[in-house]
């Protein structure tokens, strides 16, 4: 009778199906739809990088240009580039849905000022380092950057005042 006890359980298992919680279920059907499960987010503050000027990956910061290089502001609330015209864009919300992956809703607009109200659209950041991320926005665009010291950065970012914006 000892053996049959011990086996009840294993019999009853295998005739129910092992169903999974509401939880797992959820997961389950995901997976069979072949979508990833949804993270669990937080909101956040800001992005856990350093102020500063930040250059795309694959150019040296003596080599930036108003193409490659971005400053991202001593507050966290956005960044700003040089491309014409130059734009500043400011985060309006930030999650993070991971260890170093963070959803990012941003407002672009001009930096000339213009009356219409800045688009919004979200982009996924994955911060490597507090000096190096790559992020991709909604439109499939991708960009790869590292924080370059001023002193490394041609003479136009070196010498230009913009006060206590960046080292």
């Amino acid at each position: 009778m000892k053996t049959m006890t011990a086996i009840a359980p294993l019999v009853l298992s295998g005739l129910l199906g092992c169903q999974p919680g509401p939880a797992g279920a959820a997961a389950e059907a995901a997976a069979l739809a072949g979508e990833a499960p949804v993270a669990k987010t937080r909101a956040v503050d800001r992005l856990p990088l350093q102020p500063g000027y930040y250059v795309s990956t694959d150019t040296p910061c003596a080599k930036a240009s108003n193409a490659t290089l971005h400053v991202i502001r001593e507050d966290g609330s956005g960044y700003g580039g040089y491309t014409t015209p130059p734009y500043f864009c400011r985060f309006v919300r930030i999650e993070q849905t991971g260890p170093s992956s963070y959803r990012v809703t941003e407002a672009c607009e001009s930096a000339y000022g213009d009356d219409e109200e800045a688009p919004v659209s979200v982009s996924s950041y994955e911060i490597s380092s507090q000096t190096s991320y790559r992020a991709k926005n909604g439109d499939g665009w991708e960009s790869s950057s590292r924080r370059c010291p001023r002193r490394e950065l041609p003479a136009l970012w070196r010498e230009s005042d913009i006060g206590d914006f960046v080292d």
